[in-house]
Parts: structure tokens; sequence; C-alpha cells
């Protein structure tokens, strides 16, 4: 009889999953196994923060129920490393006279060698592998000389010519024909989240939910109310997607289904949440394409020799929320707060980081992987070396966001500073993404840093690269 090992990563659903849907397949006579190992000692080393751990366990444990339905039982291996997990694997397989393996592909570098290390210690077993974090294998979308892109725009303009919703529906749920079994227990792999995470959903359902609610309120108008951080404009389905809660196949097909269009004929409000998928893509083709990305360096090798100030008292500021510049105080606080934060903001504290304090990019990365619920490589690090000046298609060095206007822009009646840092509301609207203009409020900082020079000091560390 066939004996099918099922291993779950960052794709923690049973509704269109690749590899389940595959593995399931249409005989309830096959024996299935369902696991799910961790790396404790590489996730720590990668800086995998109690957030992602606590959220991870959640979606575990409703994994289990959904498995159990289907009369699957889940393990929970905890292991130290990638190699430990290759190690186990190989050796389970051969135990328990597994004839086939399914898994959908991860993109960063460790994993992908974990992978390949597998395969050549596997013998006699079928290996299924499937694209499911993301929409277009990596490989797929190439420049007309075979090469990764580098730059957005283009690779946008190819994924949408390569990219036919036909060969890119959900996969099949499978049906429940085999017995009910009860679900299993595990120690927890994080006793406590640091921030609160009662906003995110932890069940496939109320993920879908989340979906269809976004799809039906805000996704016309998205491109209008994406930069509002005071009020819920945009969909808050990351962590569901980093985990593998949702599928981005799920998002696209949910919003087709709603415009009846394919995302092709969207308009301009709808499509700019289907860019944002396609930068989700983006970042991961990246990954594979240019391998130093999942090892801690620039992608512009030129910007590793920037003398990055990194001075402790300021960057101690900046983690805490209390720099004295309110837009990026407040998006610091929600961070240590929610585990969230919001995208606009997220540019703007990074800017502040890597420019007007002039640090080195990889000690937010770090910060942020250590408390977003969402932490994901591909796009944490993006992002990062986007607003560093360092990365892919960067913002140019010498456009260095200003927070204040960025504040009064996006936040213009200040009531998302006012959220956080709720001593900003005994003072005037006028005032309030620029304090020190008036009188500070007690318990507020005055800026640690001055706007103009500092900006100016980064733009200059930049121009020296060049001499």
């Amino acid at each position: 009889m066939q004996h099918r090992l099922l291993w779950f990563r960052d794709d923690l659903r049973v509704s269109d999953n690749a590899a389940v849907s595959a593995a399931f397949g249409c005989d309830p006579a096959v024996r299935i196994t369902a696991i799910f190992l961790t790396a404790d000692d590489e996730w720590s080393s990668f800086g995998y923060g109690a957030n992602r751990l606590f959220y991870t366990d959640q979606l575990l444990k409703s994994l289990a129920l959904g498995l159990a339905k289907l009369g699957v039982k889940l393990q929970v291996v905890r292991l130290p490393n990638y190699a430990e997990q290759s190690r186990w694997v190989s050796n389970y397989c051969q135990r328990e006279h597994v004839t086939d393996l399914y898994f959908n592909q991860e993109y960063q570098w460790n994993e992908r060698m974990r992978d390949h290390h597998l395969l050549t210690t596997l013998s006699g077993i079928n290996v299924h592998s499937f694209v499911d974090r993301i929409v277009l294998q990596p490989g797929t979308v190439l420049t007309g000389d075979s090469r990764y892109y580098s730059v957005f725009s283009p690779f946008k303009k190819r994924w949408l010519s390569a990219y036919d919703g036909d060969n890119h529906s959900p996969f099949q749920t499978p049906d429940p024909v085999r017995a009910k079994i009860s679900a299993p227990s595990w120690a927890s792999l994080c006793d406590a989240p640091d921030s609160d995470l009662s906003a995110f959903a932890t069940d496939e359902s109320k993920a879908l939910d989340d979906l269809d609610d976004f799809i039906e309120t805000k996704l016309t108008h998205y491109n209008k109310t994406r930069n509002r951080p005071s009020i819920q404009g945009t969909s808050r389905l990351s962590a569901a997607l980093a985990r593998g809660l949702l599928s981005p196949r799920q998002c696209i097909k949910a919003a087709e289904d709603a415009l009846s269009r394919p995302i092709g004929e969207f308009p301009e409000g709808a499509f700019s949440w289907i860019n944002e998928l396609i930068w989700r893509d983006f970042y991961h083709h990246l990954l594979v394409g240019f391998p130093r990305l999942s090892k801690n360096r620039a992608f512009r090798p030129e910007t590793e020799a920037i003398q990055w100030r990194n001075l402790p008292h300021e960057i101690e500021a900046w983690k805490l929320g209390n720099t004295g510049i309110p837009i990026v105080d407040a998006g610091m606080r929600e961070l240590r707060q929610t585990g969230w934060m919001h995208n606009r903001i997220r540019m703007v504290v990074a800017q502040f980081l890597t420019k007007n304090l002039l640090c080195d990019w990889r000690i937010g990365e770090s910060h942020f992987m250590r408390y977003l619920v969402d932490s994901d490589l591909g796009a944490n690090n993006g992002g990062w070396q986007w607003s560093a000046s360092t990365g892919t298609d960067a913002a140019p060095y010498f456009r260095v966001f200003n927070p204040v206007s960025q504040g009064e822009t996006h936040d213009p009646e200040g009531d998302y500073i006012c959220r956080f840092i709720p001593e900003l509301a005994e003072i005037p609207k006028s005032k309030r993404h620029s304090p020190w203009l008036g009188s500070v409020p007690m318990g507020y900082t005055p800026p640690i840093v001055d706007l103009k020079s500092s900006r100016q000091r980064a733009i200059n560390a930049f121009k020296d690269l060049k001499s």
C-alpha cells in the first residue's frame, strides 16, 4: 500500500494547498502521514520572535483540527536545524516505508539547500514539490536574456503576460472520505506572544471571511485608502499569507469573482491591490535569482562600504518609539503592541533609521523579524533594502522621506499618532506631527536628531561611495 508523507511548512491550511490536494488524491485507502518540523536553533539565529512562533503554533492547532476531520494526524516534531530536518525525513521515509513525499517549495537559501540535500539522500521515493507560496514559480518570469529581473516594473509587465488565470485556479479541497480522528496535541512552540495578536485570524474560515470582507468593502478604492494608517484601508491579510493560512491564488480568485473579470481588466483601485501580490512574487523570485539576499548581504555590493553610525542610544530610542518624531514613534509602538505595522509607516520608520540615524538596515530588518507576525524574509529584506537604498529597484539615496510631511499627508488629523501616543492629543492638530514647534507635552521627548542636517549627512554618506 502507498504511504504518502505530507510535509507542511509555511502553508498551514487544508484548502487550496497544492501539496495537500495532490497527496490526498482520490484514493481513500492510501496511508497519509502529515508532519511539521521545527528548526528551533536555526530559527532563533534568524531572529524569529515570539509573535511569529506563537501565531504559527495557533495555526498548527487549527490545521491539526482540519486534518483530523479528514482522518489524518498531524505530527509536530521539534528539531534544532534544517540538517536535522533532512535527516529526520530521510530516516522516517526508510523506517515507515514511505513511497511518496509531498511538500510546497520554499525559496530562502537555507531551505533550498536543505531540500536539495534531502533529494540526494532519498532513494526509491517519489518526491512531489509544488508552487504554493507565490503565484508564478521562480525561473518562469525572466528577462529576454534569461536573467532574473532586478527592477519591478518590467518584472510586473512580464508577470502579467505570463499569468494565465485558468492555470492558477485554487486547488481542490480534499473530501472527508476517511473516518474522523481526534486532533493531537504537542508542547507549544511558544507560550505567549510579545504583542496582542487578537486581530489576526487563526483558522481558515476566519481568514477567508476577512478576505471576503476586504474585497466587498475596500478593494475597489484600495488605492485611495491604502496609505491612511488611521483607518483600516489595507487588507490586513499579510500574516495569513506569510504563514500560508491563505494563498495568493485564493486572493486573486476571490477578487476576480467579485468583479466578474480577470485581473488584467481590473479598475485602478482594485488592481493596486493585485500589484501588492505581484510585489510579493517579485521578492521571492529575487531570493532565488540573487542568493546573497538570504545571506545578510546588500543587493548592491558597493553599499556594504557605507559608514553607518549605529549609535546604540539612538537605535534603542527608535526601537522603543522614543525618537521625538511622532509618526516614527507611533509606528514603532504599533509594532510592539500589535505585532504589525501599516505598510506606509514601515517605509517611514525604515528611512528614518537608515537615513536620518544612518544605521545599518540589518538592525531594522532584525527588529522587524522579531516582532512582525507577518515576518517573511523576501518582503522584509526587500522592504528594508528598498528604504536603505541598498537593494534592488531601491529608493534613490537622495530621496529621503521627511517624516513630518509624510505624517501630515497620510495622517492629516493626527488620529493614528494619537492612538499610540495619546499625550499628543492635547496639542493642536497643526502641531501634532511637529510638537517641538510649540510646547512638547509632558512625557514626550524632543527630537533626538535634526531632520534637515541628518538627511544631508545620509546623502553625503552615499555620495562618498562614488569617490
